[in-house]
């Protein structure tokens, strides 16, 4: 049983934006598509569970950015599940340079889905043989809890849902909601900075297409970003700050 698995990516022209630095949400996209790989290692990926009506999706993350990827960069990928509970399935990763600088540490919260009634399962009661990882130091930190939002008075914007937001679990993908963040922060900000942390909170599927509000506050570098229905129910909230590029 593979305990890790580890990957080299080169960061692509599409992965970019303007200033050529990686994209948050293409750095959130290699981490589902490495984790789907070592899933399937394990004898759990998409398929296989989808085949026992259960599907795995984002609960929690946190994110902790060194150093931003730039186009044409060779990185190392290494990602591994931790210790399941009754809710979360955490799983770590970690990204570098070819010569072991590290670039990016992440601690995730994933949870089981029933396909059907979209009710979370206890992973321990599905029985998903995990490697025993126990031995293995966490690179950050888990977000148990979120932490506390900015006070600043927040902006508030319309999203609609795209054809291309969804995904193969027929629900807005984990990291859509990073576009949509990126997107309200706005190409100026990233002008020579990066979000250097986030923590966010995947609270409540979006399955429908219903116009969705976006509220998003500001001080200084740091940000608290949310999107709710139009009921008020939220369906994520992100709270981050920005560093100055190296």
């Amino acid at each position: 049983m593979e305990k890790t698995y580890t990957e080299s990516l080169t960061v692509r022209a599409v992965d970019c934006d303007q200033y050529g630095k990686m994209r948050l949400d293409s750095l959130f996209s290699a981490m589902q598509e490495g984790g789907e790989q070592h899933a399937r290692l394990l004898g759990i990926g998409h398929q296989a569970l989808l085949n026992r009506q259960l599907f795995f999706a984002l609960a929690r993350i946190h994110v902790s950015v060194l150093s931003t990827p730039r186009i044409g960069d060779q990185l190392k990928h290494t990602t591994w599940p931790g210790e399941i509970n009754r809710f979360f399935c955490p799983r770590y990763h970690v990204f570098s340079r070819e010569d072991g600088t590290p670039m990016a540490a992440v601690g995730a919260l994933w949870v089981m889905l029933d396909t059907h009634t979209r009710r979370i399962v206890s992973p321990i009661q599905a029985d998903l043989h995990m490697p025993d990882n126990s031995d293995l130091p966490a690179p950050t930190e888990l977000p148990l809890h979120l932490p506390s939002r900015i006070t600043a008075a927040y902006t508030t914007s319309k999203r609609l849902v795209q054809y291309s937001d969804k995904d193969v679990n027929g629900h807005v993908n984990n990291t859509r909601y990073i576009s949509w963040l990126c997107d309200a922060l706005g190409a100026q900000a990233f002008d020579g900075y990066h979000i250097s942390s986030l923590t966010a909170g995947y609270e409540r599927e979006i399955r429908d297409e219903n116009p969705l509000e976006i509220h998003l506050s500001q001080s200084e570098h740091n940000f608290t970003y949310e999107v709710v229905s139009g009921n008020a129910s939220r369906h994520f909230l992100a709270i981050g700050s920005f560093s100055e590029d190296a």
